[in-house]
């Protein structure tokens, strides 16, 4: 159950920054299940940065572009910080970067090359702006967007039924299936006491870590 949702999170990561639409994500999950599936205790708490410093170190970009882990990887770190998803979707941004539609940069962020998709995305970008990296995505908000993402966040803690809608402010890297009112809620929490009056900034990462910072 756990592997099955979080292959689709990390495969929604691909398609944020393939065409940046959160509606298209939205409707594409309105036939799946809203049971609630037993999230793993780091998923509930901000420790996305510990997740990324600790997979950082074997994470690299190889003369063709292309993203990979480090065959020496201590199995343990591999294990514990579910490695083989992030590989899945390095495997997806490696045929984007091979089909030239998107590049790895230098600091391992992903950007698209074609103007139209990038274009596409900032039209798309529902409510914030969001940047691509190899660990996930980094989405900034302004206060206002802040609270209306915060109030759909505790809606859908409240009503589980209305947890799809929270797609709608959350980064692609979010899939339905991963999403659980309790998520909702640790989350709405820590966005409202990170909002100082200049909206906040959401690391999401693969595994659905996340870290939430005061802008």
């Amino acid at each position: 159950m756990r592997k099955a949702f979080i292959l689709g999170a990390t495969t929604i990561i691909t398609l944020g920054f393939s065409n940046g639409s959160l509606s298209a994500i939205a409707h594409a999950n309105e036939n799946i299940s809203n049971e609630i599936t037993g999230l793993q205790e780091a998923s509930l708490t901000e420790d996305a940065s510990e997740l990324i410093l600790e997979v950082a170190p074997y994470v690299h970009k190889d003369e063709q572009g292309f993203l990979y882990v480090d065959h020496n990887i201590p199995q343990d770190i591999y294990t514990k910080n579910e490695v083989d998803v992030l590989e899945e979707s390095f495997r997806e941004i490696n045929r984007q970067v091979e089909n030239g539609l998107v590049v790895v940069n230098d600091d391992l962020s992903i950007s698209n090359k074609s103007k139209f998709q990038a274009m596409a995305s900032a039209s798309t970008s529902k409510g914030y702006t969001s940047k691509t990296y190899w660990w996930g995505i980094r989405a900034t908000y302004t206060d206002s967007q802040a609270k209306k993402a915060i109030k759909q966040l505790e809606d859908a803690s409240d009503h589980e039924q209305t947890l799809g809608t929270v797609l709608f402010w959350l980064p692609p890297v979010a899939g339905i299936a991963g999403i659980t009112g309790l998520y909702c809620k640790n989350l709405g929490k820590s966005m409202k006491s990170h909002n100082k009056g200049k909206g906040v900034i959401l690391d999401m990462t693969w595994a659905l870590t996340y870290k939430v910072k005061s802008r």
